[in-house]
């Protein structure tokens, strides 16, 4: 696969066409796992993206402390606050946040993780659980922000899972990169993000920027679609839940929960690579 921009046609192929015989769910149900007392906002615009979009549920997992908080923002969300920071950790261990969080990754079909994480060692101890967790579930995951300093000190942790969007931002890319061992000098923003795929062996990479780079390492996907000129927090959030939404749907996609008349299929491993494609080109129009 060569460097080309998907078919609106072969993309609306993720979107589930509505019915009356629908039920709860089947539009999917996705999770945001980020959020403590300084970063309350994040995963409140991830989950709040993917179900305005369309997906039917969607939670919040997040630190004790920023609980209420996400829960004042709206009452569409369903907040979890099982996450506990070091100062906050004395009501629950790792492991009960683990036998938490994994019951509700068994009724999800995406999750995504990261945003308003934080840097404290017992929340990001506790998001390495969820990780591998749903890893073990073969759930699509979205690492995002907070999330990606994580992959950078354990590569392992994703590397070789090809149900995965990493969405860093140019510096997050490059301290990524650094971690990778991938040189960044001299080389197209593209074939260093290539690379770095490559090196993970699975994952798809969505580096954002004026053009975002989308890339399994085998092809690569530009979006150059006019975007608003502001760069205001949040915005990568936004994506994040829109790629969420875009991993939740390709799921439903591949059970053959509804029929697709085009004529292009979506090939089942190239969905991340489509659901990132689909929601940078969202996300670029919506700025």
């Amino acid at each position: 696969m060569s460097n080309f921009q998907p078919r609106l046609q072969t993309l609306a192929q993720l979107i589930p066409p509505l019915s009356p015989d629908m039920h709860k769910g089947d539009c999917g149900r996705v999770a945001a796992i980020g959020g403590c007392e300084e970063y309350t906002g994040a995963p409140y615009f991830v989950a709040s993206t993917a179900l305005r979009l369309g997906t039917d549920i969607a939670y919040v997992i997040c630190e004790k402390d920023a609980g209420a908080v996400i829960k004042g923002y709206s009452p569409d969300l369903i907040v979890n606050p099982y996450l506990r920071s070091v100062d906050n950790h004395s009501d629950r261990s790792l492991e009960d946040i683990q036998r938490k969080i994994e019951p509700l990754l068994d009724k999800l079909h995406a999750v995504s993780v990261g945003s308003g994480l934080g840097n404290d060692d017992n929340i990001r101890e506790s998001v390495r659980r969820a990780i591998q967790a749903a890893r073990d579930r073969r759930l699509p995951i979205v690492i995002d922000a907070d999330a990606l300093a994580i992959v950078g000190e354990s590569p392992d942790i994703i590397s070789g899972y090809s149900n995965a969007v990493l969405t860093p931002n140019p510096p997050e890319f490059a301290r990524l990169c650094k971690a990778l061992g991938v040189a960044t000098d001299d080389k197209p923003v593209d074939q260093v993000a290539q690379l770095a795929a490559q090196k993970l062996g699975g994952p798809t990479l969505l580096v954002k920027g004026r053009k975002d780079i989308i890339t399994d390492g085998h092809g690569v996907f530009i979006c150059d679609e006019t975007s608003g000129l502001r760069r205001c927090g949040g915005q990568g959030d936004i994506l994040s839940g829109a790629t969420l939404a875009f991993l939740a749907w390709g799921e439903k996609y591949k059970q053959g929960a509804w029929k697709s008349t085009a004529q292009e299929k979506i090939e089942h491993k190239l969905i991340p690579m489509h659901a990132a494609y689909a929601a940078c080109m969202l996300t670029k129009h919506a700025s």
